[in-house]
């Protein structure tokens, strides 16, 4: 018998099988640089959005922030860490502080606050409505429009009524304890569900009043406040006993503006 015959056909189909396989390489290759690209153009897109909305987002609070009003007069004072300069602008926010022997004045619009030595306070804004809260010290504060300013104090509010221009002082002497005057225009005192009125002429020193439990009668002034909040008790004092800060006060109030630009807000 003569040699088998070679079995030479099977090397056709391996060969047409590497191409295939090649073919799906090839495929798979070229779907993994869309799917790459596409994802790269997405994310792309995406971060250019991002950065576009955090622009707009930015101007838009940029061009909200107006300035409340400025600095108009400083000595020894502090605006935030930096020194206060008369001319500054200053924003809701703004804290302030003087020192032993400085002062402080700013105009806001047609309010003006005046920071005594040893004084803090920091201005909020509230809609329409200005809002400077007291720390510590003595704020005097003179508005023609008294919805637009209010006084905030760690006992009570202070603001104006009827309209009326007015003038006045709150002292801080600590956490419980407090003067308010008003020397020009009707004041209210409020806090909870209590209010005093503080007519010009007068000056109130405020305080958390006795607990009913200890026995005492309710303070003159004092109204009976909801269940689980502090009453208030007012005691009206003489108006002279801070007779030199009122008169310098007075002065500051109406009379610095002839040399400071107080009319700009």
């Amino acid at each position: 018998m003569g040699r088998p015959a070679s079995r030479t056909p099977w090397k056709q189909p391996t060969k047409a099988l590497t191409q295939v396989c090649g073919t799906l390489r090839l495929a798979l290759y070229l779907s993994e640089v869309m799917v790459s690209s596409f994802v790269r153009r997405g994310a792309r897109s995406l971060l250019v959005m991002i950065v576009i909305g955090g622009l707009l987002n930015f101007s838009t609070m940029a061009a909200s922030e107006k300035p409340l009003g400025m600095v108009v007069a400083s000595q020894h004072a502090r605006l935030d860490n930096a020194n206060a300069v008369a001319g500054v602008d200053v924003y809701a926010g703004d804290t302030f502080a003087t020192d032993a022997e400085g002062s402080l004045r700013l105009k806001l619009g047609g309010s003006q606050i005046y920071l005594l030595a040893s004084s803090s306070a920091k201005l909020l804004q509230q809609e329409n409505k200005v809002r400077a809260s007291v720390k510590q010290g003595t704020l005097g504060f003179s508005t023609t429009t008294p919805g637009q300013i209010e006084i905030e104090t760690p006992l009570a509010t202070i603001r104006g009524v009827n309209g009326e221009r007015m003038y006045g002082q709150v002292v801080v002497l600590g956490a419980a304890k407090m003067t308010v005057s008003a020397y020009q225009g009707t004041l209210v005192v409020s806090a909870n569900d209590q209010e005093q009125i503080v007519k010009p002429g007068q000056s109130y020193v405020v305080s958390f009043a006795a607990e009913a439990a200890a026995g005492g009668q309710a303070p003159e002034g004092a109204v009976k406040p909801g269940v689980n909040k502090k009453k208030l008790a007012f005691m009206l004092i003489a108006i002279g006993g801070g007779g030199a800060g009122v008169a310098f006060l007075w002065h500051e109030f109406t009379e610095s503006c002839s040399t400071a630009p107080c009319d700009q807000f």
